[in-house]
C-alpha cells in the first residue's frame, strides 16, 4: 500500500481550524514549528561541525570522544520519557519553545568548556535539552498537520535537515577564515535564540487522545510497532552516525584539515535536505515499499564507497549518496506508523523514541568499535544497516499496511 492511500480516510476525520484574519492559527503554528525544526537542526549541526575542533582542543581519541557522545545520549534518554509524560498533561506547545531556548543556550557552555570532564557534563545537558525538544516538536508537527488537513511532516523534516546543512556550511567557511570555534559557538547561540523566543505563544494546543479498548487486532498492530520501531532505529542510527562522524572521518581518514572537515557533513546534509523536500513525490510515484528499497541500497552503497576508497573525493561522493539514502526512510516509516489505526500519536511516539535511541546510540557505538578496530571498519556497520532497511523494510511496510485494514 502506498503512503498516500490512507489520505482520503484521514482527511475525512480532520477539521481545519477556522480562519482568524488573514492567517489561521494553524498556519502561524506551522511557520513557528518550521523555524523550531530549522533551529533544532542548526543547533545539532553546529555540534556536528565543531566536533573535530573539540577533538583537537582536548586531544580526544575515538574512544574518549565516544564518552562525550555517550553523555549526550544519557541526557536525552533521561529527558525523552519525562517530556512525553509532560506533553500528555500540558501539551507540546508549552514545552517546545522553552526547550528550544535551553538547547540553543547550551552552546554557550560548550564554547567555554575548560576540560574534558566539563565537556562530558555539558554534553549531558545538551542531550537533556535535545531529547525534550525533539519529542515536543514532533508532537507539535502532528498537531499542526491534523489542523491543516494535509500531510506536511516531510517539510518539517526537510527544515531540520536544512538547518544542519546551513550550520555546517557557514561554520566550515568561517573556520577556514580562522574564526575561533569559541566565538562561533557563542554567535550561533545568539542567532538560534531568536526563533526559539519568537515561537512563544504561536504553537497549537494538542488534541487529546481518547484511550481505546485493547482488542486482538489492536494487539497485532502493537506488535508491528516493534518492527517499525526497529526500522526507525536503523534509519536514525545511520543518520546519527553521519552527523557525528562524517567530519571526523574525512579529517582522520581522508586527510582534510580541521577547517576543511565540515565539507564531509555538508555533502551529506545537502543531499539529505534536497531529497526530503522531494520525498512525497517519490513515494507517490514508486510506493512506500520501493522507496525504502531504493533508500536502503543507496545508503549502503554510499558507505561502501567511503569505506573502500579512502580519498576525499570518493568519501564526499559516498557521503552524498548516504544523504540521499537516509532522507526518506524516516518519513516512510512514520507514515506507516500513522496508518496503524487508533492512537496515532501514541504509536508515533513509541516508534520515534526507538528511532532516536538509534540516532543517539549509533555515534558512540561507532567510536568504541573504531577504538577496538579502526574507523573505516566501524563505519561499515552502516552498510549492514542500509542493507537490512532495503531487504526487510519493504516487507515490514507492506505487512503493516495489511494489519491496518
Amino acid at each position: 500500500m502506498q503512503a498516500t492511500s490512507a489520505l482520503p480516510r484521514i482527511k475525512k476525520n480532520l477539521t481545519p481550524l477556522p480562519r482568524t484574519g488573514t492567517a489561521t492559527p494553524a498556519h502561524k503554528a506551522r511557520m513557528a514549528a518550521s523555524l523550531l525544526f530549522l533551529s533544532d537542526g542548526m543547533t545539532f549541526g553546529t555540534w556536528a561541525a565543531l566536533l573535530p575542533a573539540f577533538q583537537q582542543k582536548f586531544d580526544l581519541s575515538p574512544g574518549k570522544l565516544s564518552w562525550v557522545l555517550l553523555g549526550m545520549i544519557a541526557g536525552a534518554m533521561i529527558s525523552m520519557p519525562w517530556a512525553g509524560k509532560w506533553i500528555s498533561r500540558h501539551g507540546s506547545h508549552r514545552l517546545a519553545s522553552p526547550a528550544a531556548v535551553g538547547f540553543a543556550a547550551t552552546l554557550f557552555l560548550l564554547a567555554w568548556a575548560p576540560s574534558f570532564p566539563w565537556l562530558i557534563a555539558v554534553a549531558v545537558s545538551f542531550g537533556l535539552w535535545k531529547g525534550a525538544l525533539d519529542v515536543a516538536i514532533n508532537a507539535q508537527a502532528i498537531t499542526v498537520e491534523k489542523a491543516l488537513n494535509r500531510p506536511i511532516n516531510g517539510s518539517f523534516q526537510g527544515f531540520w535537515s536544512t538547518g544542519g546543512l546551513l550550520a555546517s556550511a557557514v561554520l566550515g567557511w568561517l573556520m577556514q577564515q580562522h574564526m575561533p570555534p569559541t566565538y562561533l559557538l557563542c554567535a550561533m547561540a545568539i542567532v538560534l535564540l531568536v526563533p526559539a523566543i519568537g515561537s512563544f505563544g504561536k504553537l497549537l494546543p494538542d488534541t487529546a487522545v481518547t484511550p481505546t479498548i485493547v482488542t486482538e487486532t489492536a494487539g497485532r498492530r502493537s506488535a508491528w510497532l516493534w518492527w517499525l520501531g526497529g526500522l526507525a532505529f536503523l534509519a536514525l542510527f545511520s543518520e546519527g552516525v553521519m552527523f557525528d562522524w562524517s567530519a571526523v572521518y574525512i579529517h582522520t581518514v581522508g586527510g582534510l584539515t580541521v577547517a576543511q572537515a565540515p565539507i564531509g557533513f555538508t555533502a551529506f546534509a545537502l543531499c539529505m535536505a534536497a531529497a526530503r523536500f522531494g520525498g512525497d513525490w517519490l513515494t507517490q510515484r514508486v510506493g512506500a515499499a520501493n522507496t525504502l528499497r531504493i533508500s536502503g541500497l543507496t545508503l549502503a552503497g554510499g558507505l561502501a564507497i567511503a569505506v573502500l576508497f579512502p580519498n576525499p573525493l570518493a568519501i564526499l561522493t559516498g557521503f552524498a549518496l548516504v544523504g540521499f539514502g537516509t532522507a526518506n526512510t524516516v518519513p516512510v516509516i512514520f507514515s506507516a506508523t500513522g496508518r496503524l489505526g487508533h492512537g496515532t500519536g501514541t504509536n508515533l511516539a513509541a516508534v520515534t523514541t526507538m528511532g532516536y535511541l538509534g540516532f543517539l546510540s549509533g555515534p558512540p557505538l561507532i567510536g568504541f568499535l573504531a577504538a577496538w578496530t579502526n574507523l573505516p571498519t566501524a563505519l561499515g556497520l552502516g552498510i549492514l544497516s542500509g542493507s537490512i532497511i532495503a531487504v526487510a523494510g519493504a516487507w515490514i511496510v507492506n505487512k503493516t499496511a495489511t494489519a491496518a485494514k
